[in-house]
């Protein structure tokens, strides 16, 4: 491992707390389920967990991205227990539900982080069997996988220092 991703690896462990936290804190906010962490991993390959992930970029004195990937029933559920929509697949206003939970993720963290002086970038939403989500090669992110009583989802969250 060079020098520069076992340090962009410990700034990825530094934003990992702040993630979990905002986690936590927004699914039983705005979904009324508390999320229970069942792994904690280094990623490995570009495959995405599940069947949708919202990607946040965000840049300041470290640039990084934010990955939610959500089951199918799983985002149906966000979909409904945020706006009362009943979806029966992928569509846009699913994509828009994990999107926005997404970004309050995000943003909920960038307030634990202040010293990094985050922006955060729209959410773009990827969806499919087996999707791909890339990072930098220097990057090596961490995956989070989660339990709920509205399915099963995973974050990952991958940090580089800002050049």
């Amino acid at each position: 491992m060079s020098a520069a991703t076992a340090t962009n690896c410990n700034l990825t462990a530094q934003c990992v707390n702040p993630v979990i936290t905002a986690t936590k804190s927004v699914f039983e906010t705005m979904l009324g389920c508390t999320p229970v962490r069942s792994a904690l991993s280094l990623k490995e390959g570009t495959t995405s967990c599940y069947d949708i992930s919202a990607v946040i970029g965000i840049t300041g004195k470290a640039s990084g991205t934010i990955v939610v990937s959500l089951k199918l029933q799983t985002a149906l559920q966000v979909l409904n227990r945020m706006l009362g929509i009943e979806a029966t697949e992928i569509n846009r206003e699913v994509a828009d539900a994990v999107g926005e939970l997404t970004n309050m993720i995000a943003g909920s963290a960038k307030c634990h982080m202040e010293k990094l002086e985050l922006s955060i970038s729209i959410p773009n939403i990827v969806s499919g069997k087996n999707h791909e989500v890339h990072y930098p090669s220097n990057v090596q992110p961490i995956c989070i996988s989660y339990d709920s009583e509205i399915g099963p989802f995973a974050i990952e969250v991958g940090f580089s220092e800002s050049r």
